[in-house]
């Protein structure tokens, strides 16, 4: 029972990295619309998208607002939260880190590059991730259920 509980945990994990990718994705792209079309400020535009239902499940926009509520800059608390939220690869907190470095420190088109350079960097960790989680998710369940059989069979 226990290491088919460890089977899930593992499997949880692969799809909760495919989930927070989709999210942050998603917060790339209306970053870029909303900075592009209506050059709302950068604080203002994290603070305004943690609230909307479409992202109320991204963690790591959570944590960036939080940082940025606690005293951080708006790239400050980019980089703090690409590092403090779970399920990220260190290639994705890499890549969060770089974007949140560059955010606020230069002008409208360089944000909007940096955006656009990241959302392609992040889709393609999505769609590596999707793999990896197709591939393992099975594996991992049956894996850790026959060592729970195993367990079970040497323990009788």
């Amino acid at each position: 029972m226990i290491c088919t509980a460890a089977g899930a945990a593992f499997s949880s994990a692969l799809k909760h990295r495919c989930t927070m990718l989709r999210s942050v994705l998603g917060v790339l792209d209306e970053m870029s619309a909303k900075i592009r079309y209506a050059g709302i400020p950068l604080n203002e535009l994290i603070a305004e998208m943690t609230g909307e239902r479409a992202y109320s499940d991204c963690t790591f926009l959570k944590r960036t607002a939080a940082g940025m509520n606690s005293g951080l800059t708006a790239s400050e608390a980019w980089t703090a939260a690409a590092e403090a939220t779970p399920f990220f690869s260190d290639n994705d907190r890499r890549i969060l880190a770089d974007i949140g470095s560059r955010l606020g420190g230069t002008d409208t088109e360089g944000q909007l590059s940096m955006l656009a350079l990241g959302s392609t960097l992040i889709s393609r960790e999505l769609e590596a991730a999707e793999l990896e989680c197709s591939r393992k998710s099975r594996t991992l369940m049956s894996v850790w259920t026959m060592c729970g059989i195993g367990a079970g069979i040497i323990i009788i």
